[in-house]
């Protein structure tokens, strides 16, 4: 009976707590009370229903992890063929294999024979490949000749040369014309640069060069009577001393020229061109 109270006494309390949760150490001691009151009134007989009610729901709780992936299905059937699509662009074409050579035509009737023509650039390529060969073979005859002394000096477009003979004036012009050349004469300052440095190679103080005043006195020309182009005269010179110095000749150590006896023997050079 004292049980029921309790039980009583409990659900009481139980229906009359609200929302608020008892205190921790008030469910403590009820709990043991309600503990040793059924364990005592184990063979006391008891009603076959509970008065208790039953308490207030509480909140609903958290919803929990998602649980894990669950395994493949099965392949499904095989789905209903779709339409037919629309036709496509063409493709590329790709060139077959070249085929057999197929039989020969027929020989065709024959031409006319025709003329052969040199085109206007030919022609001129003709012309100028002839001048071309004729220049090399001058030059060809000038090396040639100017092989054929001792001691040579390129200058320009042609050689001076010696054998490294002294003579008089006529002298000298002989035996360069009858080489193939001429007795020299400079026509520039580089020209006369290496007469002079001919003449030193020889030891010669003084050499010829081809210029004369025979034609009009005191007037000095090229022996073919051409005007002179280059001069290096010694000052106060040429005088044309008694009348008699007709020819000229340089000097070794200054490069200037003079006017001299056309008799005097000094070394000859000689020009090939």
């Amino acid at each position: 009976m004292v049980c029921i109270n309790m039980i009583k006494s409990a659900a009481a309390q139980c229906h009359s707590v609200t929302a608020m949760a008892l205190s921790t150490l008030h469910l403590t001691v009820l709990c043991f009370a309600l503990l040793l009151c059924l364990i005592g009134g184990a063979q006391t007989e008891v009603p076959p229903s509970c008065l208790a009610s039953a308490g207030v729901p509480g909140n609903p709780g958290h919803n929990g992890l998602p649980g894990r992936d669950g395994r493949d299905g099965k392949d499904g059937r095989e789905g209903v063929s779709g339409s037919k699509g629309d036709r496509g662009d063409p493709g590329v074409p790709v060139p077959g294999l070249p085929g057999k050579m197929g039989p020969a035509g027929p020989k065709g009737s024959k031409g006319e024979n025709g003329v052969m023509e040199i085109p206007e650039s030919a022609d001129v390529l003709m012309k100028s490949l002839k001048t071309d060969i004729q220049t090399m073979g001058s030059r060809l005859s000038t090396v040639e000749k100017a092989m054929g002394f001792r001691i040579i000096r390129r200058v320009g477009m042609k050689y001076y040369v010696t054998e490294g003979l002294q003579d008089d004036f006529d002298a000298g012009l002989r035996f360069c014309r009858d080489a193939g050349g001429d007795l020299v004469l400079p026509k520039n300052e580089e020209e006369n640069n290496v007469l002079v440095k001919m003449l030193q190679v020889l030891e010669a103080p003084i050499g010829w060069i081809r210029t004369t005043d025979r034609k009009t006195e005191g007037i000095f020309l090229d022996t073919d009577n051409s005007t002179l182009s280059f001069t290096k005269w010694k000052p106060g010179e040429p005088n044309d001393h008694n009348n008699n110095e007709d020819c000229s000749m340089v000097y070794t150590a200054t490069g200037l020229w003079n006017d001299i006896l056309c008799d005097r023997k000094y070394h000859i050079v000689c020009e090939i061109s």
